[in-house]
């Protein structure tokens, strides 16, 4: 797989006004990032610019990522993972760190019932006032499954803010639960606790140290306050508004322990590098999200919104991920997630463009070709700043 580039800035350079900090790219060709190029210099670019990411031969990143996907899961009553320990596979004979639970001991808020979720165009969705415009069946699922682990090699790893031993963990808007007991399995002495507005998480089989809840983190958690070490959020940009943004801020901050880390992982809907068609499906996409009041290049500024939300320490981190065959095997996956997103939004694109989803299928069919003529990419932006002591 290719060596990858990321770009990070801090607080401090955001206070500066200047829109620029480094790039510091990668030639070890290990698939990390690490702090140099390969010739040792440091490169400048303004906030909107775009590092490329020049496939390689990575053979051991990829036959892990290979790996990884070919145990995930698409049932809760089987947990699969993987972690730098080695693998572990289970089903209801599950071992010491996964206990079996009865759905007699969770709150009724947990149990999926017909009110739980409503269909459209053959897909099923939350039955809530959310934006959020992704259905929650098991389709969408082994999407989100799939994801984690491309997110997983591509940042090199599922968290940057430091987790204390024995500490607690909150995951807002949990999903399939994909990330939190990944990191449950690599960190046994760590709580975790996610939540989701739709119950799509296991309620029968899943570590020991994971809790899951139906709630909205938008209404509020039902947590205590000045309780968790660390508040973690990935992809809730197609369903927040400014003002959901500010909302959930201001919850991680109220549930965070003094001196407590709130990440958020975002991905920009803008494509680096697009050819004609791909830019003009994605014009689509974002008047359909500026139609429900989503504004998707909020992602650019989260480090704003941080500090707005009174965090401190506030950095942020940006890697190019490839979209295509060019860009190896987390390019083909990335383009797979991609193309499978865009197929779940046709109805959205055809109403914005008030054209019929066939001819909307037509100009995603042409995006295929367009991803290795241009070598586009897509910014995955990494945001996350510190409550005060």
């Amino acid at each position: 797989m290719g060596t990858n580039q990321s770009s990070s800035r801090s607080s401090k350079d955001s206070a500066g006004g200047h829109g620029q900090y480094q790039i510091h790219s990668s030639g070890s060709g290990h698939g990390k990032y690490s702090s140099r190029n390969s010739s040792g210099t440091h490169l400048d670019r303004p906030h909107n610019g775009s590092s490329p990411f020049i496939p390689g031969n990575h053979s051991n990143n990829s036959s892990s990522l290979q790996k990884a996907l070919s145990r995930r899961r698409s049932s809760n009553r089987t947990i699969e993972t993987s972690s730098s320990h080695g693998s572990i596979s289970l089903n209801n004979n599950s071992s010491d760190h996964y206990r079996q639970h009865h759905h007699s001991d969770l709150p009724s808020h947990q149990e999926e019932g017909e009110d739980d979720f409503k269909y459209y165009h053959g897909r099923r969705y939350h039955n809530t006032s959310s934006l959020y415009m992704l259905p929650n069946d098991s389709q969408e699922v082994d999407r989100l499954h799939l994801q984690h682990y491309i997110y997983k090699v591509a940042l090199d790893k599922n968290i940057h803010v430091p987790i204390p031993e024995n500490g607690r963990v909150m995951d807002f808007g949990c999903g399939p639960a994909t990330w939190t007991m990944d990191m449950a399995t690599e960190m046994s002495t760590i709580n975790f606790v996610g939540v989701d507005i739709s119950p799509i998480y296991p309620t029968a089989i899943y570590p020991r140290n994971c809790n899951f809840y139906n709630e909205d983190i938008l209404q509020g958690v039902s947590q205590p306050d000045n309780v968790f070490d660390v508040v973690f959020q990935r992809n809730l940009t197609c369903g927040f508004t400014f003002e959901h943004w500010q909302k959930a801020m201001n919850e991680a901050y109220r549930i965070l322990k003094p001196g407590g880390y709130y990440e958020c992982v975002e991905t920009d809907v803008a494509v680096q590098n697009a050819g004609p068609q791909t830019n003009l499906v994605f014009e689509h996409l974002r008047v359909s999200m500026a139609a429900r009041g989503v504004d998707p290049s909020i992602v650019r500024s989260l480090d704003r919104l941080l500090a707005a939300a009174g965090f401190t320490e506030v950095h942020v981190k940006e890697y190019t991920i490839p979209v295509g065959e060019w860009g190896d095997k987390v390019g083909q996956l990335w383009k797979q997630n991609m193309f499978q997103v865009l197929d779940t939004v046709k109805p959205h694109l055809a109403k914005a463009a008030r054209i019929s989803e066939g001819q909307v299928q037509e100009v995603v069919n042409a995006m295929h070709q367009e991803t290795a003529q241009y070598r586009s990419s897509q910014i995955v932006y990494v945001a996350y700043g510190r409550k005060p002591l």
